[in-house]
């Protein structure tokens, strides 16, 4: 059997201008992206970026609260009535 028109010289060529096209799209594209890439921030939304980076700084647990809380049923003085108890329940549901 014979091959006459694939030898390794062609193939080291072919791989070299698949190489170079490759390069040349790439740097097009680059230069594109930068050019068309943007970004604009309305002002609520920067608001709202405001908002939530001072939540992040709000503690998660408020320690007070749960000191006073724990030292109540401690000293068996806390008490919750029935319409505190459906009232927060409701809220909690609609929200």
């Amino acid at each position: 059997m014979r091959i006459n028109s694939n030898y390794p010289g062609n193939v080291g060529k072919i791989y070299q201008t698949i190489q170079t096209q490759a390069e040349q799209t790439e740097k097009k594209s680059t230069v594109k992206n930068i050019e068309q890439d943007s970004l604009q921030l309305s002002e609520q939304a920067k608001k709202i970026h405001d908002l939530i980076k001072e939540t992040k700084d709000l503690p998660e647990i408020r320690e007070e609260k749960i000191a006073k809380i724990k030292e109540a049923i401690a000293n068996n003085t806390y008490k919750v009535t029935a319409q505190q108890l459906a009232a927060k329940m409701l809220t909690s549901e609609n929200e």
